[in-house]
């Protein structure tokens, strides 16, 4: 295929093969990111991408947030909020892209910032205790700039190239690049790797995790708060190539919104069924997921599951609970009277859980920003508690450890303004010759703590056995 010419960068490409298999064949893992709709739902998913490899890095560390060129490393701004450099970059994406173009029906990410914001980033939102240890020491934000992506659309069986401006870069030296983007992912099969993880021990004994458990239940009767959620952090060694691992999570738990990033040090390997956020043309979408219950191989007892989750008043009140926090943090950059909750206590069956879903939305108003919008609603609400401040100091003091990327979000943020983002939960992180999986739950006042742990362990099952089969 010719060199994409700016001015036409979204052009339908030949190419037969899966997501997975298009980022595997570029080989430029620290530099690109897989977005997979591995489990197509409808309403919920349908595009795939692979962006990168990327001409920046937008970094958090405890020195602030930079943005530096990728091949020469050099600093080209820093910011001391890292909500402060989402927008300025998306900005000046806005203000160099061409706009009005012609997009397939679905199409949501050309170009832009794609990968991870951590739980973390909450310490610049609200002023909070630092007690829990930061291990690892990950960048509390790792957004690549991507100036071009490939789009797939699952219903339609079509990849897209896409390509965009970035202020300052030279479209000139950039077309090689694409041009060799273009080449890889046509290229021949990549070679799959293996992977090894040791046993998985959760770095929260099951006994402190039911006093943990009893704890919140005692600030909840004291009126200190109506919910929290406590999760704990199992981990193992690991050797081997982590992409493997993504691959062998994605065969066992398909999701509407897997995720594979990878870093120097570390990776991410995400099979998320939740979305924290949607904004498409400043209309926003939110859908919590609040209330659990293992799936069983017998369909008689499969549906009693799901009968029992449907009717349950704990599960209600745990997902309603976190409804009214999503209507408020929306409500605060959306226009008046556009929050709406357009579903209620939706079931949705997953391969090892059903789990409750609630639907929110709402219109940004006018002269708020993608950044306005992050900040309002940071962290993801299903993953604090509510008050939503209360729950995140108590969780800090509870749990031993920073929660890093978990609980955080994954996603893109296009250049249009328009962003998609998932809750990272069932996520498995790797660091050097570590493995990671966190789990969690919902503490409200009729919560029993040894239900509690068990229902952690319901979520953990699928990842505990695409690491470990003979644990599972």
């Amino acid at each position: 295929m010719s060199v994409v010419e700016l001015n036409s960068r979204i052009v339908p490409v030949p190419l037969v093969a899966s997501p997975q298999e298009v980022y595997a064949r570029l080989g430029t893992r620290h530099l690109s990111v897989l977005l997979e709709s591995s489990k197509r739902m409808p309403g919920l998913s349908g595009w795939s991408y692979v962006a990168g490899p990327a001409l920046g890095t937008l970094e958090t560390s405890d020195a602030g947030t930079t943005l530096r060129d990728v091949l020469s490393g050099t600093l080209q701004d820093r910011w001391a909020d890292p909500f402060d450099a989402v927008r300025d970059v998306l900005a000046r994406l806005t203000a160099s892209t061409l706009q009005g173009e012609q997009r397939p029906p679905g199409l949501g990410f050309i170009g832009g910032l794609v990968g991870y914001l951590g739980y973390d980033l909450a310490r610049h939102v609200e002023r909070l205790p630092s007690l829990a240890l930061n291990d690892p020491p990950l960048p509390p934000m790792r957004l690549l700039l991507c100036d071009h992506v490939l789009a797939f659309d699952h219903a339609a069986a079509q990849w897209y190239f896409c390509c965009i401006a970035w202020p300052g870069a030279d479209a000139g030296q950039r077309e090689p690049v694409w041009a060799e983007t273009l080449a890889r992912a046509q290229g021949g099969a990549a070679q799959v790797g293996e992977f090894a993880a040791g046993p998985l021990r959760s770095r929260t004994e099951p006994a402190r995790y039911r006093a943990q458990v009893q704890q919140v239940l005692d600030f909840v009767a004291a009126g200190d708060i109506f919910q929290a959620n406590l999760s704990h952090r199992m981990e193992g060694t690991f050797d081997g190539d982590p992409f493997a691992l993504y691959r062998r999570l994605t065969a066992l738990n398909p999701a509407p919104f897997a995720a594979y990033l990878q870093a120097d040090d570390f990776a991410v390997a995400s099979v998320s069924p939740e979305r924290f956020l949607k904004l498409t043309r400043r209309e926003v979408t939110a859908r919590p997921i609040k209330g659990t219950r293992p799936r069983d191989s017998d369909a008689v007892q499969d549906a009693k599951q799901h009968d029992a989750l449907l009717h349950s008043v704990k599960d209600r009140a745990e997902n309603l609970m976190i409804v009214d926090l999503m209507r408020n943090d929306l409500g605060r950059v959306a226009q008046v009277g556009s929050v709406q909750v357009a579903a209620l206590f939706e079931i949705e069956a997953h391969p090892s859980v059903w789990q409750m879903v609630s639907t929110i939305r709402a219109r940004l108003r006018d002269g708020a920003s993608v950044a306005d919008l992050l900040r309002a609603c940071w962290p993801p609400g299903s993953m604090t508690g509510a008050p939503k401040v209360r729950a995140m100091e108590i969780i800090e003091s509870l749990e031993p450890l920073r929660r890093g990327v978990y609980a955080g979000a994954i996603g893109y943020l296009d250049c249009s303004g328009d962003m998609d983002l998932s809750v990272v939960i069932r996520t498995a992180v790797v660091y050097r010759d570590r493995v990671m999986v966190q789990v969690g739950g919902a503490i409200v006042s009729d919560s029993v703590p040894q239900d509690e742990l068990d229902e952690t362990h319901d979520k953990g099952r699928l990842l505990l056995r695409a690491l470990r089969p003979s644990e599972a």
